[in-house]
């Protein structure tokens, strides 16, 4: 997990007053635990439960753009052209009702976040049909059972991170099981991974975490410098004692207003001491080639984090000297289509597919390819971003065992 707190400290050194701040960025693997919290016993999504919530950041406000860029591209890519047209009337109809090329659209954004997807089944009365929901996999935690009598079932929550309250707390809903149609039912895909635990989903990029939240960390780190653009360069020294810490902090305050800033770039500084002893002492930082170092870190960052995705960088940023011809970019979408889009479509078809075949529709749903649905190569449906409120999904197996024994 990401550490979320700096920790500030105050010391005396040596007579210099100095603050101190210490960094813990690391991200770890997520830990599943048994949680028996009073009539709630579920698996644990990470160490403190919230691992989904840290995927959900760093796509919408603590990551990478580029991360966030090849997530959206990829979503394009599977459901932004939507699906062939349907030829049984009644499940065009049914397909209209439950607006499935909107749902297709946000469950392919939760696979590409989380690894899986979720959708709720709710019956009818008759248990004749049933309406489907995109259901936020982060909402989700995996029941434990208590013998093997008991259903296979999940606890929902819109807020894991505050459940203790009333208005969070945990609603009953059961696995998906087509004989017993009965009520709001769950179907959890979680992307087949050999070297998972096959309980929760890990997605994709997970390797590049680190990498993700560095992208971001690099972007804050220039917004400080160009904010605060005096600190980098100098250190100001006075001979004169160590005041208060009142003293310190209100010189810091009046000293940040008149000289830190972009705007106060360039600005002549002048000050006056009693005696030669006593003067202020401005003491260059040497240049150690942090740009060049930044530019290095940049080509890095980007190269792990495509990696990860297994995504080409020229799909979603313009690099210069590459892809020049339409053509070139057409051939590589083309690529992408067959190794890693297609792929995704299946899984994504074969899960709604086989819930509607337990209500009698035989015909299937079929995602359009975009290569066909765009000859020129370029993208020009689907561009628009997706609003997901609320929503965070999980990744996993449509087969995998939903409930857990004690």
């Amino acid at each position: 997990m990401k550490a979320e707190k700096n920790i500030q400290e105050e010391e005396q050194i040596k007579g210099v007053s100095a603050k101190v701040f210490t960094f813990n960025e690391a991200y770890q693997a997520p830990i599943y635990t048994f949680q028996k919290k009073g009539d709630y016993h579920f698996l644990s999504f990470g160490s403190d439960n919230l691992y989904p919530l840290l995927l959900l950041n760093l796509y919408n406000n603590y990551g990478s753009p580029l991360h966030r860029a090849i997530v959206n591209k990829k979503t394009k890519m599977i459901a932004g052209f939507g699906y062939k047209d349907i030829v049984d009337e009644n499940l065009k109809e049914w397909a209209k009702k439950n607006n499935l090329e909107r749902l297709l659209l946000y469950l392919a954004k939760d696979f590409m976040i989380y690894g899986g997807f979720c959708i709720e089944i709710i019956w009818n009365r008759e248990g004749t049909s049933f309406d489907i929901k995109h259901l936020p996999i982060h909402t989700l935690r995996i029941g434990l059972k208590e013998n093997d009598d008991e259903e296979d079932y999940y606890w929902y929550s819109k807020d894991w991170g505050q459940y203790k309250k009333d208005e969070y707390k945990p609603e009953y809903i059961r696995q998906f099981d087509p004989n017993n149609r009965t009520g709001r039912q769950a179907l959890y895909y979680i992307d087949p991974n050999p070297s998972g635990t096959d309980l929760y989903p890990i997605p994709e990029y997970a390797t590049a975490l680190n990498f993700i939240d560095l992208d971001y960390q690099v972007g804050v780190y220039h917004l400080n410098q160009v904010r605060q653009g005096y600190q980098p360069s100098y250190i100001l020294n006075f001979s004169t004692g160590i005041p208060s810490m009142d003293e310190q902090n209100q010189f810091f305050r009046n000293f940040t207003s008149n000289f830190m800033g972009a705007q106060n770039a360039g600005k002549i500084m002048i000050t006056y001491s009693d005696g030669g002893d006593q003067k202020p002492e401005i003491l260059p930082i040497p240049d150690n080639g942090s740009d060049e170092r930044f530019i290095m870190l940049q080509g890095m960052v980007e190269k792990q984090i495509t990696q990860a995705h297994e995504f080409p960088i020229q799909l979603v940023s313009v690099v210069p000297g590459s892809l020049g011809s339409q053509d070139e970019r057409k051939e590589l979408m083309a690529e992408v289509q067959t190794y890693f889009i297609a792929i995704k479509q299946n899984q994504m078809e074969e899960s709604i597919n086989g819930i509607l075949e337990t209500i009698g529709f035989t015909e299937p749903i079929i995602f359009n390819d975009y290569s066909i649905a765009d000859t020129t190569g370029v993208l020009t449906r689907g561009e628009e971003p997706i609003q997901i409120a609320d929503s965070i999904v999980d990744t996993g197996n449509a087969n995998i065992p939903y409930g857990i024994m004690m």
